[in-house]
């Protein structure tokens, strides 16, 4: 990410405009064609190819020279670039800052706005080990015949990001969605840190009726279940506050497994205060109390 950050100083949007013609051909195939990068660029052929081996030369780009015609398809750096390059114009970001976290399927790192502001941005990385597992669990990719690497991510990005806006409008604890693009989402950032990095916590009882509360609300007014809740994706600073995170995986209430996901999710968080912290908690009765009616 720093290095598209740097590179995106360095580009024309003549350099951009080519990598926007390749990300409109990867729709359609995984290779695309010089004839059809001209197409979506609207460039001459002089001008396409200047520009196809000016980015290359930087390593935005792959060349595939194997079939009858060569083609080229953007890499994560050059996705990175384009969607950086989105959310500086849209002022939503001006200036990049250090990674703060590194998962299986993202990366986030710090960021600011140009009146200081710091957020979190989420950059989605999915990448084909994880592809079988998307599929298979994530209703995120529908019945598209062809589908790049990176517009998996794209569509995990909107995912979390409409699951953010319909949480947050109604004032509860989550990230406070600022903007995205592509495949990188920016949010309000907590100093803190999630759960399972905490050896103690000065008021384990609180924190856990407080995420309970929290995920009852959000089942009962935003019609939404997380999906995988537990320690590592609830985020906690010294003062007790919370962000519940990663969104991914949610699953609106009227879903034929949500019971069932909503149990495991219950149990996960009643599975680490009672063991980490001897809060005692019964998974049933909790649930019970999200099925009541008002």
């Amino acid at each position: 990410m720093s290095q598209a950050g740097n590179l995106l100083r360095t580009l024309e949007k003549e350099d951009l405009r080519i990598l926007m013609g390749i990300e409109l051909g990867m729709k359609k195939s995984e290779y695309v064609t010089i004839r059809d990068i001209r197409f979506y660029s609207r460039y001459p052929l002089n001008e396409t190819l200047y520009r196809l081996k000016k980015v290359h030369k930087f390593g935005l780009i792959i060349r595939n020279s194997a079939e009858l015609e060569v083609g080229y398809q953007i890499n994560s750096i050059g996705y990175d670039v384009l969607a950086l390059h989105t959310l500086v114009e849209r002022n939503v970001i001006g200036q990049l800052g250090p990674i703060i976290g590194k998962g299986k399927e993202s990366d986030v790192y710090s960021c600011m706005d140009d009146d200081e502001n710091i957020y979190a941005l989420k950059i989605y990385r999915m990448g084909r080990r994880s592809f079988k597992h998307v599929k298979k669990l994530r209703n995120i990719i529908g019945k598209r015949s062809h589908l790049s690497w990176l517009y998996v991510n794209r569509l995990a990005a909107k995912k979390e990001y409409e699951a953010l806006k319909e949480i947050y409008k109604l004032g509860l604890k989550t990230p406070k969605p600022i903007g995205y693009n592509r495949h990188i989402i920016v949010m309000e950032y907590l100093r803190g840190k999630e759960l399972v990095y905490y050896k103690d916590i000065e008021n384990p009882v609180y924190l856990f009726n407080e995420i309970i509360f929290q995920i009852r609300e959000i089942y009962k007014k935003a019609n939404l279940i997380h999906g995988d809740l537990g320690e590592f994706n609830i985020v906690s600073d010294e003062e007790g506050n919370i962000l519940i995170i990663d969104w991914l995986q949610s699953i609106p209430n009227d879903h034929p497994n949500a019971l069932k996901i909503l149990t495991r999710d219950i149990q996960n968080v009643c599975n680490y205060f009672g063991n980490k912290y001897r809060v005692d908690c019964d998974t049933q009765e909790i649930l019970q109390s999200f099925l009541d009616k008002e």
